[in-house]
């Protein structure tokens, strides 16, 4: 075995137990492991910032971002007022319907990430009653076209 195989044996075995030991601090555990993998040359600088700009990742952000966005503007407040009522049934079926429409024709991570603001603050329900049913019904959605699918991303 070299002694490069050692060293990040060594490392893996250091960042398993670092993760267990402070369970609290991941990002500077695995910030910490990747800067040391790349100051001892174990990891070239094409493969860092080939790890650090994953298009995945980097379209989550983006999604993120603009839910962001859209939290902040008058039309998600009124989409909100017209889909929760105080009738939990009401409120389920217009929610369930909304999202499956929403997202045969946008992605489901956007369309639940948009969508998970406004029912946590709503004073009428649960949270934990309705995101279930979100859940499903952005995945049943994204099953009628490949627009909505986790996969495309």
């Amino acid at each position: 075995m070299s002694i490069q195989a050692i060293l990040v044996l060594v490392i893996f075995i250091g960042t398993i137990a670092s993760l267990i030991r402070y369970q609290q601090y991941p990002a500077k555990i695995f910030g910490g492991v990747m800067l040391l993998l790349f100051v001892l040359d174990l990891v070239s600088s094409d493969q860092l910032l080939a790890s650090v700009s994953n298009q995945g990742l980097m379209t989550l952000v983006l999604l993120m971002l603009c839910s962001i966005a859209l939290e902040k503007t008058r039309l998600l407040r009124v989409l909100a007022a017209s889909i929760i009522k105080p009738s939990l049934r009401s409120t389920w079926l217009r929610l369930y319907s909304t999202t499956v429409l929403s997202s045969a024709a946008l992605n489901n991570t956007a369309v639940v990430a948009t969508l998970l603001a406004p029912i946590r603050n709503n004073p009428y329900h649960s949270a934990s009653r309705l995101l279930l049913p979100l859940s499903y019904a952005a995945i049943l959605g994204g099953t009628l076209t490949l627009i909505g699918t986790s996969t495309n991303l």
